[in-house]
Formats: C-alpha cells, sequence, structure tokens
C-alpha cells in the first residue's frame, strides 16, 4: 500500500510538472503571436496595444505558476521569438516579459491599478530601461563624452519645448523667466533628468499593462487565475 501511494504521488507530481511547462509554452506562444501581429503591423498605437496585450499572457502565468516558471518561459518565448525575426528585434519579448512578470507580482500581493503602476514602474525603468542602456554603452563602447552632449541637448529640447508651451498658454513672464532659470541646472545634472525622464517612461508603460490586464483578467474565471500549486 505504502508502495501504492509513493507510486501515485509521484505519477501526480510528473503529471503536475507537464501541466505547468505545457501551460507555460502554450502561454508564452500567445505573446509571441501578438509580437509578431505588431511586428507586421506598422501603426504606432496598433503596436502599443499589441505590446500591451502581449504581456498579459506572463501577468496569467506569475499568478498561476509563479514567478519562476514565468522566467522559464520568458526565456524560452525570446529563443523562438529570435529564430523568427533575429535576437535583437526578439529583445521585444524579454520587454514584455519584464512588464508582465512585475504585474503579476503585484497582482498576486492584492494591488491595484494605481499602487501596481507607481512600483512596477520604477522596476520597470531600472530593470529595462536605466541599467540596459548603460550595460549597452559599456558592451558596445560608445563615446562617452559626446553621449553627455546629446544628453544636454535633450534636456535643453525639453526646456524649450516647456518654454513653447507656456507662452502658448499666455503664461506670466514671471513664471516663464523662472522655468528659463532651472534650465541651467538641469543641464549641468542632466543624469537627474534622464533617471526622471526613464521612470515617467516605465509608469506610463506600466500603467498601460497593469490597466489593459485588469481589464483583460476581469474576463476570466477567478477558479481559472487561482494559484496552482508547483509539484514538490
Amino acid at each position: 500500500m505504502t508502495e501504492a501511494t509513493a507510486d501515485d504521488s509521484s505519477l501526480i507530481r510528473r503529471r503536475d510538472r507537464t501541466h505547468a511547462i505545457v501551460e507555460g509554452a502554450l502561454l508564452g506562444d500567445i505573446a509571441i503571436v501578438f509580437l509578431l501581429m505588431r511586428v507586421y503591423l506598422p501603426v504606432p498605437i496598433v503596436r502599443t496595444l499589441l505590446r500591451t496585450l502581449a504581456a498579459v499572457p506572463f501577468v496569467m502565468l506569475v499568478q498561476r505558476r509563479g514567478t519562476k516558471l514565468t522566467i522559464l518561459a520568458s526565456i524560452a518565448s525570446y529563443i523562438l521569438f529570435s529564430a523568427l525575426v533575429g535576437p535583437i528585434l526578439a529583445l521585444t519579448a524579454i520587454d514584455i516579459a519584464v512588464s508582465g512578470i512585475l504585474v503579476g507580482v503585484g497582482r498576486n500581493r492584492g494591488l491595484g491599478v494605481g499602487l501596481n503602476t507607481l512600483w512596477t514602474g520604477v522596476a520597470y525603468a531600472v530593470l529595462d530601461l536605466i541599467l540596459p542602456t548603460i550595460a549597452s554603452v559599456f558592451i558596445f563602447q560608445y563615446p562617452i563624452s559626446k553621449l553627455v552632449q546629446t544628453a544636454k541637448h535633450f534636456v535643453r529640447l525639453i526646456f524649450n519645448g516647456l518654454i513653447y508651451v507656456l507662452q502658448s498658454i499666455g503664461a506670466p513672464n514671471g513664471v516663464v523667466h523662472e522655468v528659463k532659470g532651472w534650465e541651467n541646472p538641469a543641464v549641468n545634472h542632466w543624469q537627474i533628468v534622464w533617471v526622471a525622464v526613464m521612470i515617467l517612461i516605465g509608469i506610463l508603460n506600466m500603467y498601460l499593462v497593469a490597466l489593459v490586464s485588469e481589464m483583460v483578467l476581469k474576463q476570466v474565471p477567478e477558479g481559472t487565475l487561482s494559484r496552482q500549486e508547483a509539484a514538490a
């Protein structure tokens, strides 16, 4: 009886592991389909929407199977997508996987769209924007001096655009003059501005992912989204 019970338990564990692997592969493939549609539909709004939808399967996978299996599915998705579009374009698969994992972790903690957006926006900016950018500078040995000058020019463009908007809406001259006074310190400390812009981009991206995930997964029965215990 003991041996039969042990065999049954081993069979159940193997079956559960197989189900988890198949589920991860299936949801990863669904994400790849959306990314392929994004490649062949070069319409900005449509591309943004497809990229957001591609992250939803990873959100669901985190909720059902946990972070570890989702990371493995993300790696498999990147390898598959690389075979189709090349390793550089396939980095989009890593991008949407990171956003999906972050949102899924937040949903597992019971966070609403607002709180989930705030923490995932900062985490996404650091993991998917700031660190890869810094790494690429060293890996590809870009000329640092030129990059610094480009960053400073970008900061000046931001202030020029802001001043133009203020003048267009008829803002008081004192306000415009004060904003102009901020320009030189901001240019000299361009690193802070760059990090702030990256965080803002991260928050906007993650808000879209969190919102669409909430809308889509609300249509899924609660039992389907419930955590499936991993086999020991």
